[in-house]
């Protein structure tokens, strides 16, 4: 009977990320007996504690936090979180301030680095914090990377030879499902993801939509001022917001092409998103900017192009040959690779 504790950064929705992902499978499959998934509060705060069960031996938890970060919400929280996690097995570190806050070298650790947080734009204070945290982790933690870019980085800063284990996708739910019903006129541009400043090339996206012959799809939560939703919206773009992660695989067979407008920066170069491996599991051509991992990868319908080419590639994938790929890696075959990383064993089937 092994309990995991997960410290996540990301609260657990109906948007199915890393997390939640590798989190279900673990139980599902009796690596973990139960495991505590702590989800930071919404907004920031939270007068009491609160708990819910999503999914069977999934345990979510939010802690109480009255005393803003940054006037030492940190130390409280770490405080509460100590005794709070006191009867886990294994710490799985998502939030590395969290994580190092709850340090304790009689238990197994493991940080699951799924960004290079210290290289996001932020506030040095925050940048600062990040960069202690992680120095406290590397000296006692496991670390597991998503992306081969990480694992370099990790190799200088600590000479660490992380775990590296990309994200996957569920191969069976994209191959299965129907095209979602797309409003507007063709042909549809769809990207699913997060949009946020750090991640979207804000003006790359509003000359698309501008130029595009046909409706550009944003499907995903929704991080941007008011005013550039206005912006898009009046320009002619759907945005969709975000859909629940069972919904999604509808969204990717349904485009035309497939699109993912990202900046191009040391933060965004870290990522491994799971849009790569998503689109890649479907028959549809895709368009991407040399960043979340897409500057890694090549094979049949995907096009890797900066900004100044985005809409001549969209432009050329629509007049280009079926497309045929090899299957993607599961979320069942990482999560045997987690398990493994957290010291759990080969418990999967």
């Amino acid at each position: 009977m092994t309990h995991v504790a997960l410290l996540s950064l990301e609260p657990w929705d109906e948007v199915w990320r890393r997390n939640q992902h590798l989190a279900s499978r673990l139980v599902d499959r009796g690596s973990a007996s139960s495991l505590t998934f702590v989800t930071p509060p919404t907004g920031g705060l939270a007068t009491q504690a609160a708990r819910w069960s999503p999914h069977p031996g999934i345990t979510v938890v939010t802690p109480p936090l009255v005393v803003p970060r940054r006037f030492g919400g940190h130390r409280v929280l770490g405080e509460w979180l100590r005794y709070e996690l006191r009867g886990a097995d294994v710490i799985w570190v998502n939030d590395p301030v969290a994580g190092a806050s709850v340090i304790n070298r009689t238990k197994p650790m493991a940080y699951d680095v799924t960004d290079d947080w210290r290289s996001m734009p932020q506030p040095e204070a925050d940048r600062l914090r990040i960069i202690r945290a992680e120095d406290r982790l590397a000296a006692v933690a496991h670390t597991v990377v998503c992306s081969s870019v990480l694992h370099e980085r990790w190799l200088h800063r600590y000479r660490i030879d992380a775990t590296v284990i990309p994200n996957g996708v569920d191969v069976r739910a994209i191959r299965a499902a129907a095209p979602h019903a797309l409003t507007g006129p063709g042909p549809h541009a769809v990207y699913v993801g997060t949009l946020h400043e750090n991640r979207i090339d804000l003006d790359l996206v509003r000359d698309l939509i501008t130029e595009w012959p046909g409706t550009v799809h944003l499907v995903g939560p929704w991080h941007l001022p008011v005013s550039v939703s206005t912006q898009w919206r009046a320009l002619g773009a759907d945005i969709v917001g975000p859909v629940a992660s069972a919904d999604v695989p509808a969204w990717l067979n349904a485009a035309d092409v497939l699109i993912c407008p990202h900046r191009v920066d040391d933060f965004t170069l870290s990522l491994d998103a799971i849009k790569a491996h998503e689109y890649l599991a479907t028959d549809r051509p895709v368009v991407a900017t040399p960043s979340c991992g897409f500057q890694l990868l090549s094979g049949a319908g995907l096009s890797v192009v900066g900004a100044e080419g985005f809409l001549s590639a969209c432009q050329d994938a629509l007049a280009g040959p079926a497309i045929s790929r090899t299957v993607a890696v599961d979320w069942d075959e990482r999560t045997s690779a987690f398990a493994a990383a957290l010291g759990l064993g080969q418990a999967l089937a």
